[in-house]
């Protein structure tokens, strides 16, 4: 009889994957223009089309957490991500501040970090 349970595809690293994609492309951008700029090169970023895919990313890494939480059943990480997730687009399409933006980040990269932790908890025990 086969095991139904590893047939199933498990989406739950897409969360950590996202949120971490999500705020390399935000500060990674940054980091690089700025270095570039240093050595005298000149790079124009087209910030609605960071947000839009930073926002994507963001929608990524909330269907990651929802497979985890499948898998887990710990409301905590989904709902952290989901508040953070919140923050984020609140900063980007409503109103922009940067504190705001890091508190998002930070607690998003947490929420994944939390997720894997429960993840690999819950994996060990059954």
């Amino acid at each position: 009889m086969k095991d139904t349970h590893s047939e199933k595809k498990d989406y739950s690293w897409l969360s950590s994957a996202a949120g971490l994609c999500a705020a390399l492309v935000c500060y990674g951008t940054l980091a690089a223009v700025a270095l570039l700029s240093m050595v005298g090169i000149t790079v124009e970023i087209d910030e609605g089309l960071m947000v839009k895919l930073i926002s994507g990313l963001l929608i990524l890494a909330l269907a990651g957490m929802v497979f985890s939480f499948r898998a887990h059943r710990n409301f905590g990480p989904l709902s952290l991500s989901i508040t953070s997730a919140a923050l984020l687009l609140w900063v980007f399409f409503v109103s922009y501040s940067k504190p705001l933006e890091l508190v998002g980040f930070s607690a998003l990269l947490f929420a994944a970090v939390w997720d894997f932790r429960v993840k690999k908890r819950s994996c060990a025990c059954d």
